[in-house]
């Protein structure tokens, strides 16, 4: 799973031209490693068996023949590689998000990065964009869903993202219809430059979904606004 190198979510004001903020992507790395050492064992070595001596006397009648010695190697056992279990399938991918608290019910777009290497945004005002780098939701890790905060002229999706506290409730909807339901367990504003890429979009010990949008004061000279909010939520059952 990919995690940005820096985060810069779209801000966009009233007024303003919309501003396609950049994000660049470490490269991803998946490095799965299997070290099998197979060590045998040396055979027993047997020693040979001595000719049976000599004797200047009279040769017996009926000598008896030396006793055969076995040199068989024990029974070579074969390892029987124990069976992998099966990997659990991927959740669904999200299709729509709903966060009854502050009235939001929006089309998920699936975002990516552009040829310069940017975060894709989403195309539409009201509409969110799930990282489709990183995780899905549902899955063990950080999966992150952006919206704008304004447009050009108005308010957008997540205007009142603010808003949200403790224990509101956030659902997702994925392409096969299946619900999932998350409940927020924190909020925080960053400094733009400032965010914990990490904590937000990399792996964590259970199934979470990060909500992000522009937070703070505009400013029209850069047209970036100084603050990032992050609402955190963790899956729970329905």
């Amino acid at each position: 799973m990919q995690v940005p190198d820096r985060w810069h979510t779209p801000c966009a004001r009233a007024g303003a031209a919309t501003v396609k903020t950049r994000i660049r992507f470490l490269p991803p790395v998946i490095l799965a490693a299997m070290l099998v050492t197979a060590c045998g064992a040396a055979r027993p070595q047997v020693a040979p068996a001595s000719a049976p001596p000599v004797s200047s006397a009279a040769p017996a009648a009926s000598p008896s023949a030396a006793p055969a010695l076995s040199s068989a190697a024990p029974p070579v056992v074969a390892a029987t590689a124990a069976p992998s279990a099966a990997a659990a399938p991927r959740p669904g991918l999200p299709a729509e998000l709903l966060i009854p608290a502050i009235k939001v019910d929006a089309p998920v777009e699936q975002v990516g990065e552009d040829p310069d290497g940017a975060m894709a945004v989403p195309q539409q005002w009201n509409d969110v964009g799930w990282f489709k780098l990183g995780y899905r939701p549902g899955e063990l890790g950080s999966s992150v869903i952006a919206g704008h905060l304004d447009s050009t002229t108005d308010r957008a999706v997540f205007w009142d993202l603010h808003l949200l506290k403790a224990g509101d409730k956030v659902l997702v909807k994925d392409d096969a219809g299946k619900q999932l339901t998350f409940q927020v367990q924190s909020t925080a504003a960053y400094q733009y430059d400032q965010a914990p890429l990490q904590k937000i979009f990399g792996p964590a010990e259970a199934a979470m979904l990060n909500l992000i949008t522009c937070n703070g004061t505009f400013d029209r000279a850069t047209a970036n606004y100084n603050q990032r909010l992050v609402v955190y939520t963790k899956e729970v059952p329905a």
